[in-house]
């Protein structure tokens, strides 16, 4: 075979792997918008699974019934990195999108390792290890993606990026959760003895979603409104403490 037909052969199992990774992940189940592939026997945890990320994402404004969102949830970390690698990702990651071809890729050992890390805490932050908040935060780069438009999300402020998934991922849950207000959030946020210095992206993560959160279900704005480029974070992150500060007054 010559050069330019082994360069062939190897590209085309490159797009093939990323366009359909069912080929090496063939079981799934579905649930709504949810189609969740996974490398395991089947289970009554993986039903559950894909039923929970979908209530969450049929609890904030940005459900889309007439789209199906594919997730590949990966427990075997070899071929999680097998597909980080082609993804050109790093394997440490929790989950990543591929927005190109409309499939995410969470894996099981990541999740457990990095809940394992914290302990679970914050609640709602990013490394919890929770595999339904991961998810859901995946399908959430997905959904925006399709919704704006690759360039335009491409160009938004990484707070935004990772603020507008988060809080799909999370805004069903917290409404049911009677403790966890938006003023205790910010409490949580500002605690710096809560963090400590390894947690520097788990915090990024936590404050962009309280941030997209004020704006959404405080402020009003509309998803067009959050994404244009004069909603700043220094400026939306100071009238969000204004704002707990003012609740705080007038108790």
């Amino acid at each position: 075979m010559s050069l330019a037909g082994m360069l062939a052969v190897v590209l085309t199992t490159y797009l093939v792997l990323l366009a359909f990774p069912q080929v090496l992940i063939p079981r799934s189940v579905r649930a709504g918008v949810v189609h969740l592939y996974y490398d395991d026997s089947p289970s009554a945890q993986i039903n559950r699974l894909a039923v929970d990320v979908d209530w969450r994402l049929r609890g904030s404004d940005f459900y889309d019934s007439l789209q199906v969102y594919r997730v590949f949830f990966v427990r075997k970390q070899g071929l999680y990195t097998l597909y980080c690698r082609l993804a050109m990702v790093t394997p440490l990651a929790q989950g990543f999108a591929l927005s190109l071809f409309g499939n995410s890729f969470v894996s099981e050992t990541r999740l457990n390792a990095l809940g394992r890390q914290t302990g679970g805490y914050p609640k709602y932050g990013i490394w919890e290890g929770d595999p339904a908040h991961t998810i859901a935060h995946e399908i959430g780069h997905l959904y925006l993606t399709n919704r704006i438009g690759r360039s335009r999300w491409e160009n938004l402020p990484h707070w935004k990026q990772e603020g507008l998934p988060e809080y799909i991922a999370n805004i069903a849950v917290m409404r049911e959760d009677t403790l966890a207000t938006l003023k205790g959030r910010v409490r949580v946020l500002r605690d710096d003895w809560l963090w400590g210095a390894g947690s520097r992206w788990d915090r990024t993560h936590y404050e962009a979603g309280l941030l997209v959160e004020f704006l959404l279900d405080v402020q009003g704005y509309s998803l067009e409104q959050v994404i244009c480029a004069n909603v700043t974070k220094d400026e939306t992150l100071a009238a969000l403490i204004e704002w707990c500060e003012n609740i705080a007054s007038g108790e």
